[in-house]
């Protein structure tokens, strides 16, 4: 096959795939969106990652600081059924290390015990990512008992402060498209129900995810519960959301969402323009988009009506709510 031949092979259905599906989402300056409660909800990503190592108490003290809302963390579970909060599957060897400071392997979380992953300091490296992130040696990874018991102290010391509000993501390897037996998601959400629900944070308390069937097992389990369908992007899908396409995905979304009777929709943020919070909003589900660190981007967003953003940088999200 020539390059000529090639290039046209692609092209047609690029250009089919551009005039079917990119109709109806394209921006309008005239639709006005508010959040469907009225205040939108700050969201400090893995506590707040740009900031202070990822998913530990530090973080998460520090999105306390700058006053976000809600605390955003990832749960697992290990070869002894304990809820973790801990991002990957997998430990990860550019964030963590032994407290003696010996490299560790990656190594999945299902074959190591709670002592084990206590033997991890995962806040003496720096993520090579985030150039203002503060590394803070000798951090320990936490259960989910052992965060709402440091929540529960840090909102005594503060009594007036609003009380906080929390995002839990249930983590599976592969995330949306993972082949993990049924039986092992509902004992990660049995479990960290139970958490929940012990922590008497439920009224307070949103539990999200990729994998969409843990949804439906949350809602079976505990109705009260808000859940907070997840969504990413392929490249593709994302430079097509970025030249203003994309309407097949984004109705996709929220098809998936309605299925799985979510509370909230959390999409990579490029899914989010006006008329697509419009039409969520239009069903009484809310629009919560991650990972929102560009400035610009979250006063777009903002613009568009959603109802929250979750960043890993609480303190420039902070400064735009405040000015």
């Amino acid at each position: 096959m020539n390059l000529k031949i090639k290039v046209g092979f692609l092209l047609k259905p690029l250009v089919v795939f551009i005039f079917y599906f990119g109709t109806n989402f394209c921006s309008s300056s005239s639709i006005l969106n508010k959040p469907l409660n009225g205040s939108l909800d700050l969201q400090g990503h893995r506590g707040a990652r740009g900031l202070k190592p990822e998913n530990t108490w530090p973080a998460f003290e520090e999105a306390i600081r700058y006053g976000m809302t809600t605390l955003e963390l990832d749960t697992v579970l290990t070869k002894d059924n304990k809820i973790i909060i801990h991002h990957d599957s997998f430990t990860n060897p550019t964030i963590c290390q032994k407290k003696d400071g010996t490299q560790i392997v990656s190594t999945s979380l299902y074959e190591l015990t709670l002592s084990e992953l206590k033997q991890l300091d995962c806040g003496a490296k720096k993520n090579p990512k985030y150039f203002e992130q503060i590394p803070v040696p000798g951090t320990e990874l936490i259960t989910i008992e052992e965060f709402f018991t440091l929540v529960a102290n840090a909102e005594k010391k503060n009594p007036n402060r609003t009380k906080l509000k929390f995002n839990i993501e249930t983590k599976f390897p592969d995330d949306s498209n993972s082949q993990i037996p049924i039986g092992k998601v509902k004992e990660h959400v049995n479990l960290l129900v139970q958490a929940i629900e012990n922590a008497k944070v439920t009224d307070r308390t949103t539990i999200q995810s990729f994998y969409l069937p843990a949804l439906t097992i949350v809602k079976e389990i505990n109705p009260k519960l808000k859940t907070s369908a997840l969504f990413s992007l392929t490249y593709f899908q994302g430079a097509m959301m970025k030249l203003g396409f994309g309407n097949g995905t984004r109705q996709d979304a929220l098809q998936k969402t309605l299925e799985v009777k979510a509370d909230i929709i959390s999409p990579y943020f490029l899914y989010v323009t006006k008329e697509f919070v419009q039409k969520i909003h239009s069903h009484k589900i809310s629009v919560i988009p991650w990972t929102v660190n560009d400035v610009e981007d979250m006063k777009k967003l903002i613009d568009a009506g959603i109802d929250g953003i979750i960043s890993d940088y609480p303190d420039r999200l902070a400064h735009i709510i405040k000015n």
